[in-house]
């Protein structure tokens, strides 16, 4: 089974992220201290059913550093019970070994825009035997979706990822309530393309959960349907040309150095699942069915700002009518 289609499905992806749509959403987001969070989470999963989808695109030259678990009972302890610690390679000649991963985007969605780090571990899924990335942390400065809270505010002023015309690299990303931060400069342009790893880069992406923390129980699970050739190969950076200044992300966790450096030179097209939604993918064949699947479609719908917008404006009425009436009948 190989992928059709591609161009469509990468025009459908892009067509679907709005900057005024994302603005507006930015906006009504600070209307939601109206609503208590659980009813906001239950709108949000409502609209869920209804587009079961999200569209968003990685930029190019998104960052990854890897580095060996030097702490393995506390990387133990953060996973919810679904999950084992396992070890992956991250090339295909590598040997395999324990890993926390840090994953520094720029990222345009139908539901936000702007920078965003992910750390993660990577663990086996005992329900599927997946291999599976585990959000252990997400800084941002757009809006964050989270299992626990629905939609979370950003959480980071500071949250600069760029690369300058001579290949090098700037990343400076701050929490505001913690002063958590990574701050690093580096080159790319000693990189060479090599082929990654694909029970993680391919089926970990078809698996993706969140730690204790973000989880609040027992985790649910999301995939991300791609083109499988996106994640094939990437540069291998030289880890000698990046040059961490201060990481006070996750103290005792891992080891200080950089195991690995892994770039992607170029733009890579998702479509995840909305917020309580999970799309089952066995192997490589049922990623690519459901791509085809997707990219035949007459007209793409996922779930958007509008989306959420409409629920926000819902929501509030809803628990304003309540209000008033209470007002009354007291």
């Amino acid at each position: 089974m190989e992928i059709q289609n591609e161009e469509k499905f990468i025009k459908g992806v892009e067509s679907l992220i709005n900057p005024m749509e994302v603005s507006n959403l930015l906006f009504f987001q600070k209307l939601k201290v109206l609503l208590p969070p659980l009813i906001m989470k239950r709108l949000l999963y409502r609209a869920s059913k209804n587009t079961p989808y999200i569209g968003f695109v990685i930029d190019p030259y998104s960052l990854f550093l890897f580095f060996r678990l030097s702490n393995i009972e506390y990387a133990k302890s953060l996973l919810p019970d679904r999950y084992d610690l396992a070890k992956t390679r991250l090339f295909t000649d590598d040997e395999p070994d324990f890993y926390m991963g840090i994953g520094n985007l720029n990222t345009r969605a139908s539901t936000f825009w702007g920078t965003r780090q992910e750390a993660y571990l990577i663990a086996t899924d005992k329900k599927t035997g997946l291999l599976s990335f585990i959000f252990i942390d997400i800084l941002s400065n757009t809006i964050i979706a989270l299992p626990t809270r629905g939609i979370a505010d950003p959480n980071c002023k500071r949250a600069i990822f760029t690369i300058s015309s001579k290949g090098e690299v700037f990343l400076d990303i701050q929490e505001d309530k913690t002063n958590r931060k990574l701050l690093l400069t580096g080159s790319l342009k000693r990189g060479k393309m090599r082929r990654l790893d694909q029970n993680l880069w391919l089926m970990g992406n078809t698996s993706i959960g969140h730690c204790k923390k973000f989880a609040n129980g027992d985790d649910i699970p999301f995939s991300v349907i791609f083109d499988p050739a996106e994640v094939i190969e990437a540069l291998d950076v030289p880890t000698e040309d990046i040059r961490i200044t201060e990481n006070t992300l996750f103290p005792g966790l891992a080891h200080t150095e950089i195991s690995n450096a892994i770039c992607f030179p170029f733009a890579q097209h998702y479509i995840a699942d909305s917020p309580g939604c999970y799309t089952t993918l066995k192997d490589r064949n049922d990623l690519v069915i459901k791509y085809n699947e997707i990219a035949n479609y007459e007209v793409f719908k996922t779930f958007s700002a509008r989306t959420i917008v409409k629920q926000l404006f819902i929501g509030i009425a809803v628990f304003t009518l309540i209000a008033v009436l209470l007002i009354l009948i007291l």
